[in-house]
């Protein structure tokens, strides 16, 4: 299922599923956070960190279900696949936007 995001969005799930070519600088504002498994990551070289990371402990797939616009926030559900336990899993990704970058996501 294909899904219309905004472009910050779209390039996010890009760079979440190592897409060549695609870099935090793209989705992110300088002083975003990203809030996932109780950690929090501030700032393009802290969120690049942490999307290496992630790829390279779970090599995860993620595709976009759902999307809802809640109190100024993008609510997308995707479906989370990789090596981890209980793959795959449908995760919650609470986007703030603030023109055209991403300033804050948490994951749940």
């Amino acid at each position: 299922m294909s899904i219309d995001l905004p472009a910050p969005l779209s390039r996010y799930f890009l760079l979440a599923n190592g897409e060549p070519g695609t870099h935090v600088e793209q989705c992110f504002a300088a002083g975003a956070t990203v809030g996932d498994e109780r950690q929090r990551h501030q700032g393009h070289t802290a969120i690049a960190a942490w999307v290496a990371q992630t790829r390279a402990a779970y090599q995860q797939h993620v595709v976009p279900l759902q999307l809802q616009v809640q109190d100024g926030r993008h609510i997308v559900s995707a479906e989370v696949s990789g090596t981890f336990p209980g793959s795959p899993v449908v995760l919650t990704h609470a986007f703030t936007l603030q023109g055209d970058g991403i300033v804050a996501l948490d994951i749940h």
